[in-house]
């Protein structure tokens, strides 16, 4: 389902940053998007069927609602305007990444680093596709390109903020400040992962150095006990021919 998820994205972010796909293209996307969705859904009610308590499992389990649920929206003729249809297609991206996000947290449960490392690539692709959507058709806007969304991302999450990149629109800005709280929560567990494993290892080299001490003191403490045995043993030698 990891993979599955991830596999998901891609597909979703191509129609979004490609413009002109061939309909053999599309029609493979849209299979791929139906074959995962189905996926998805048969998991979700497997593990609704089996939960203790159902609503406790669909409130703890928002994400995987909606992966399930705004498919059915359009059919329905719920979403009509294209604003709504833009809307429940990054929702439905965002509720995707959340999904890969949990499962990678669930294959990874052990290693923060990873873990940390890989919810951040994440983060920077979504946040780049929303806000190229939401950016390349406004007025004075400066992201045009998916590219340019990408190195808007990477320098926001990093907190750089270089500034030659930036969103103009309210939705573009609402996921920048989302992008900003969520980059220095994700670059602190990063760096103090990084601070952990080196002082994991300097902790080891000062108990292999002690380790070594104790040795060594143990082993002058045994040539000590054996010269002081041959001098014994040569003086009571010494004493008998006498």
């Amino acid at each position: 389902m990891l993979v599955l998820a991830v596999v998901m994205i891609p597909v979703l972010i191509i129609p979004i940053v490609v413009h002109h796909l061939s309909s053999g293209t599309q029609n493979i996307l849209d299979a791929l998007d139906f074959l995962i969705w189905g996926a998805f859904f048969i998991e979700y009610a497997a593990r609704l069927t089996l939960a203790p308590d159902r609503w406790m499992f669909v409130r703890k389990n928002i994400p995987d609602l909606v992966v399930i649920a705004v498919p059915f929206l359009r059919p329905l003729r719920i979403i009509r305007s294209i604003r709504l249809l833009r809307f429940a297609r990054l929702t439905r991206l965002a509720a995707f990444g959340g999904e890969g996000a949990t499962k990678a947290k669930r294959s990874l449960h052990s290693r923060t680093a990873n873990y940390a490392a890989v919810v951040t690539a994440i983060v920077v692709l979504l946040t780049a596709v929303m806000v190229l959507d939401l950016e390349r058709t406004a007025p004075s806007s400066n992201i045009h390109s998916f590219p340019d969304a990408l190195w808007w991302a990477v320098s926001t999450v990093t907190t750089v903020g270089y500034g030659d990149r930036y969103p103009v629109t309210a939705g573009g800005r609402s996921i920048a400040v989302i992008l900003m709280i969520m980059g220095v929560a994700l670059f602190g567990v990063l760096a103090a992962a990084m601070a952990a494993f080196f002082v994991n290892n300097s902790s080891s080299d000062d108990d292999h150095t002690e380790m070594l001490s104790v040795v060594i003191e143990r082993l002058d403490a045994i040539e000590q006990r054996l010269e002081n045995a041959i001098a014994t043993r040569e003086a009571d030698e010494l004493k008998d021919s006498s």
